[in-house]
């Protein structure tokens, strides 16, 4: 793949660029507890094709979603889209008012097409988006999509399955599941600079 087509896929996937660097998969550190949920991510999607990483906030969840996407892209498995739950909503919403107000248009695909049809869909902090009848509707119509057409997709969320939407988390349950467990990253993250300032 030329340099030209993998910035291009880069920048259309919605994986934040500065993350190329930062999030992936050879660059996650295990400081304990996330053996399960690495080795979860480097054979995704071969045991399932829905993987879910849940977790507290700061366990690195977010790190092996992207680093998931990062592979994709870099060895050319196929388009990625990525998503914060609530934003992939709010997008489909507007599109759909706006298809509304000017019913003659051509728009091309909505968000939500996309987000069914495309090779490996991130769904990052699935459960955080706010739980109109619509919103949930959607979500489940493009979970349910993703489900039956056996489309990779990974998913992270910080609540217990329970706190999730009965036929969302039915769904999750069958695919695999890896807690991202251990000490907050970013609480590590500042005492390994805070050692480094003390030696310096």
């Amino acid at each position: 793949m030329t340099d030209e087509r993998f910035n291009r896929l880069a920048v259309w996937s919605g994986i934040p660029l500065p993350t190329y660097e930062t999030h992936r998969l050879e660059r996650f550190i295990d400081c304990g507890g996330k053996e399960k949920a690495f080795n979860a991510a480097l054979h995704f999607p071969k045991e399932h094709h829905f993987l879910t990483l849940g977790g507290l906030p700061g366990r690195g969840k977010t790190h092996l979603a992207l680093g998931i996407g990062w592979f994709w892209l870099i060895n050319d498995l196929g388009l990625v889209k990525y998503w914060q739950t609530e934003q992939l909503l709010d997008e489909a919403r507007a599109r759909y008012e706006e298809e509304k107000e000017h019913p003659a248009e051509h728009f091309g695909k909505s968000p939500l097409e996309w987000a069914q049809e495309v090779g490996l869909l991130i769904l990052d902090d699935l459960g955080a988006e706010k739980s109109s009848e619509w919103a949930m509707s959607k979500l489940d119509e493009l979970i349910d999509f993703r489900y039956i057409n056996l489309k990779p997709t990974v998913f992270t969320t910080n609540l217990p399955f329970s706190q999730l939407p009965g036929r969302v988390s039915s769904r999750l349950k069958e695919g695999t599941i890896a807690l991202v467990e251990g000490i907050d990253w970013r609480e590590y993250k500042a005492k390994l600079r805070a050692k480094n300032e003390q030696a310096n």
